[in-house]
């Protein structure tokens, strides 16, 4: 079978959670298919290194350049925007236009289409079967963050969510699957679009990592991951680091603290700017910190999304300490694999009480790697892809263009 699979920037490296899906999507479909690649470049990307390794998998990659630097969510003309920011960003007319010849030739088999911001391509493909990852309900993530922001970034993130949910629903009826990477977020999709019967979950799955027995830090260490530039991550990390780790120091003084991520900003660096605190932005650093760490936090107030970092954590076999928030739609299982406590003082003296027994933060952390390898494994994610290709090319959707 013949695949096209559009996505918003190269997957590669499989390091984020705008590359390790897709990565490992079009490694699962590589499998029994010929896939072609077709991406828009990225911003501080090694493009050459990515196209080497993707051509690994792909029978064709072609990236384009684009000049489109993302936009600050708070800008204030985002208020007045008729489309939501990924479109602005990625949608060109002049690819339209490419793809639009490909489509009525019928060159593909299937084009599968991750993520919202490859949703305006849809229409270049009328006869074609279609898979449309929305991943999770975007439309519905940012009225979560407009409850959590202060004004006047609560205004423009409630505007993003109109606007992107209703580019969600209108694209979710030109495909003939609508996938998700947790039930959770196809059950809240569901609410808003009740007359689609072709929402599915697709997990996405974790490498497998050795595990994580040591050698330890000297002293006993937090780990805090995820790129700050994403509202769920960075509105955590201040949360941490003004209200939670003073709490976790307070009832243990030698207990340090790593966060690791990009894109941090000055008030957040600011932060950080004390001596039992270290901040990494450096991606090739965290097999160690997760090899050196004693514990994982993962203390997010935004329920919507699927935390990758939580189980990127627990599949190196590191105990894990998170909100209910942070663990929704994760197939783990509280109090045996991980520790969940939404209130800040709790938290803290969880951590605190898992730190004081090497014991316990062995058996939570193996027992936490064994739920991830039984639960997300590449194997099992690719066998249920595999479904979902067959089913999409098997039916014959009327939709109104």
């Amino acid at each position: 079978m013949r695949i096209l699979y559009l996505t918003p920037r190269p997957p590669f490296p499989p390091e984020g959670r705008e590359t390790v899906r897709p990565y490992h999507q079009i490694r699962s479909l590589a499998l029994r298919h010929d896939v072609d690649l077709m991406c828009f470049s990225g911003i501080g990307l090694d493009e050459w290194e990515a196209r080497e390794q993707l051509r690994n998998l792909c029978h064709r990659v072609q990236i384009i350049p684009i000049e489109t630097p993302p936009q600050h969510p708070e800008n204030m003309r985002n208020l007045f925007a008729r489309r939501p920011l990924a479109y602005r960003r990625y949608f060109r007319r002049e690819l339209l236009r490419r793809l639009e010849p490909i489509g009525e030739a019928k060159r593909y088999d299937l084009v599968f289409f991750h993520t919202a911001a490859m949703a305006p391509y849809l229409d270049a493909f009328p006869e074609t079967p279609k898979i449309l990852d929305l991943v999770e309900a975007g439309g519905l993530r940012w009225a979560e963050y407009a409850n959590i922001a202060k004004f006047p970034a609560s205004a423009m993130y409630r505007a993003e969510s109109t606007r992107l949910l209703q580019t969600e629903v209108k694209a979710a009826r030109k495909a003939q699957r609508i996938m998700f990477a947790a039930e959770k977020e196809a059950i809240a999709f569901r609410a808003v679009c009740p007359d689609n019967e072709r929402i599915i979950t697709l997990k996405t799955p974790v490498n497998p990592r050795t595990p994580n027995h040591g050698p330890w830090a000297a002293e006993p260490t937090v780990l805090f991951t995820g790129h700050f530039d994403h509202f769920p991550n960075g509105d955590a990390a201040h949360r941490l680091l003004n209200d939670i780790f003073p709490r976790i120091r307070s009832l243990s003084p030698n207990v340090r603290l790593t966060l690791a991520g990009r894109n941090p900003t000055p008030e957040l660096q600011l932060l950080c700017e004390r001596p039992e605190i270290t901040l990494t932005t450096h991606p090739a650093d965290l097999p160690l910190l997760l090899k050196e760490a004693w514990l994982a936090v993962a203390p997010h107030r935004v329920e919507r999304g699927v935390r990758n970092e939580i189980l990127e954590a627990m599949s190196a076999g590191l105990p894990v300490v998170a909100t209910e928030a942070a663990v929704a739609g994760l197939d783990v299982l509280a109090g045996r694999d991980l520790t969940v406590e939404s209130n800040p003082a709790r938290f803290a003296a969880e951590a605190v009480r898992l730190l004081e027994d090497p014991r316990k933060l062995d058996e939570i952390g193996d027992a936490g790697r064994k739920a991830i390898h039984n639960n997300y494994s590449h194997w099992s994610v690719a066998i249920r892809m595999e479904e979902f290709v067959n089913q999409a090319c098997a039916e014959r959707l009327e939709v109104a263009q």
